[in-house]
């Protein structure tokens, strides 16, 4: 069983590995996260930032897991909104429920809180597809970067015949490019920075299958930072990338390189061969010259001498 599944996660990688780079978290099976160094070095990494100095990285903000309250707070707004949804579009039947906890917008960085729930049965390719076997994928757009931080796992398979059943938690912490100047923005353009696309993937048959977690499959920004302030209509990709024009500061073309000037250097380089050697040239027909006149005065007796 193990040996099955773990073949079904290798091709399930090499079909995806177009998704999986430094903007995406992978939601593994138990069986393949124990193995898996990646996972590893990412959990060491977010205990390093739960142990160090937030002012040192995170500016303003103090990245940590929720207390039992403000866990308790979450739940309970999420899944207050969630009883709204009677359908959702991805196969699985996974529900998002998407806030953040933090915003500061002087250190360009934030906290989210990420938790999905298994709101309806599976469907299709994922019919029969264990939760604990799909992966998760995050991608957010070009100008923001994140560090996942699990903060809890449940393994229990059994929950998901159950309604509404929580199926994971995440603890994100992200920033902004240091070039965006977030005050040229509003709270929409902002909240489209924070948002990110959610994908589901996992292996059926040795085959991948993938869904995706869309705007009308889950609650966002139900509490904390923007509260209430969603509206799927005007958040998205496509804010986003306006939003990044608008906050990118003008920069007068022409006066700085864009890329290591490469071209320029082997320009430079022919253009003084080309002046050396047209100036050893001249140089060598001035002296040639001086010669010359030399030689013809002194074969008409003009030495420039005084007799």
């Amino acid at each position: 069983m193990h040996l099955t599944t773990i073949v079904a996660s290798v091709v399930l990688l090499l079909a995806e590995a177009d998704i999986i780079s430094a903007k995406a978290v992978l939601h593994l099976p138990n069986a393949i996260r124990r193995r898996n160094a990646w996972e590893e070095e990412m959990e060491r990494d977010a205990d390093r930032i739960f142990r160090r100095d937030p002012q040192s990285s995170t500016g303003s903000l103090s990245v940590a897991a929720p207390t039992m309250a403000l866990n308790e707070t979450i739940a309970t707004a999420c899944v207050s909104a969630l009883k709204t949804l009677s359908s959702v579009e991805n196969a699985a039947g996974l529900a998002a429920c998407y806030n953040i906890l933090q915003y500061d917008s002087k250190q360009g960085a934030f906290e989210a809180d990420l938790r999905l729930y298994q709101m309806f049965q599976p469907t299709g390719n994922f019919k029969n597809v264990p939760v604990n076997d799909i992966m998760i994928s995050l991608t957010y757009p070009t100008s923001t970067t994140f560090q996942s931080l699990t903060k809890r796992r449940k393994r229990d398979v059994e929950a998901r015949q159950n309604s509404m059943a929580e199926v994971q938690q995440y603890t994100l912490f992200g920033t902004f490019e240091k070039n965006l100047n977030l005050a040229m923005l509003n709270d929409t353009q902002i909240m489209s920075l924070m948002l990110p696309d959610i994908k589901l993937n996992a292996a059926n048959s040795q085959m991948p299958i993938m869904a995706n977690v869309s705007a009308a499959d889950g609650a966002w920004f139900v509490v904390g930072q923007f509260k209430d302030e969603f509206k799927g209509g005007l958040v998205g990709p496509t804010v986003a990338a306006a939003a990044i024009t608008a906050a990118v500061p003008f920069v007068l073309p022409g006066t700085r390189l864009g890329i290591f000037p490469t071209g320029l250097i082997v320009t430079c380089a022919w253009t003084f061969l080309f002046f050396l050697a047209y100036g050893l040239g001249t140089i060598g027909r001035i002296q040639y010259r001086s010669v010359y006149r030399k030689r013809k005065a002194a074969q008409a007796g003009r030495t420039g001498k005084r007799i």
